[in-house]
C-alpha cells in the first residue's frame, strides 16, 4: 500500500477538524458529568485562555508588537483570522469608524452543535471569549456588546457582536 502525501491545506483541515471534534467531545462529557451550570463557565475560561495563549504565540512567531492603533489592530486581527479561524465558520467582519470591530455570524457551528445536543438553552457563547483572549494578549483596552450569557441566536436575535477599542 502506498500512502499519498497530504498537502499543507489537507493537513491543516484535518488538524482543525480533529481539534474541533476534541472540543465538542470534551464539552459534551463535562456537561454530561457536571451539568451545564459547570460546563459553560469552564468552557468560557478555557476559550479565553486558549485565545490568549495562541495569540501570544502568534505575535512571537511573526515578530510583532501589540497594536498601537486601529489600523495595526485590524492588520493583526485579519492575520490571526486567516491562521486560526476555520473556513467552515460563516461570519463577516467590518470596521466602522476608527475604534470598532463588528462581527456578524450567519451560521454558527457552536449554536448548531448545542442545539443538536439539546443544551442550547443553557449555553453561554464561548466563541467570542477566544477572540477576547486575543485582545487580552494584545494588551488593548476594549468593551464588547451585547451580553453573551445566552446564545443570541437562541434568543431569536441576530448574532452581531461589537468590540470597541480604546487606544492611548
Amino acid at each position: 500500500m502506498t500512502l499519498r502525501t497530504l498537502t499543507r491545506d489537507e493537513l491543516w483541515s484535518i488538524l482543525v477538524k480533529n481539534w474541533m471534534t476534541h472540543d465538542a467531545l470534551w464539552f459534551g462529557d463535562v456537561a454530561k458529568r457536571f451539568g451545564m451550570s459547570e460546563a459553560s463557565p469552564m468552557n468560557l475560561r478555557v476559550c479565553r485562555k486558549l485565545g490568549t495563549i495562541e495569540y501570544k504565540r502568534f505575535m512571537k512567531m511573526v515578530g510583532v508588537s501589540p497594536p498601537r492603533n486601529m489600523d495595526e489592530l485590524q492588520e493583526h486581527f485579519e492575520a490571526a483570522q486567516r491562521i486560526f479561524v476555520p473556513e467552515f465558520i460563516d461570519f463577516r467582519v467590518s470596521y466602522p469608524g476608527n475604534d470598532t470591530i463588528v462581527t456578524d455570524v450567519d451560521h454558527c457551528f457552536a449554536h448548531a452543535g448545542m442545539e443538536q445536543t439539546g443544551v442550547l438553552p443553557d449555553y453561554e457563547c464561548g466563541i467570542f471569549e477566544r477572540t477576547e483572549g486575543w485582545f487580552d494578549a494584545m494588551g488593548v483596552k476594549y468593551t464588547r456588546t451585547p451580553d453573551l450569557s445566552r446564545c443570541l441566536k437562541f434568543q431569536g436575535k441576530e448574532c452581531r457582536v461589537t468590540v470597541k477599542f480604546e487606544f492611548e
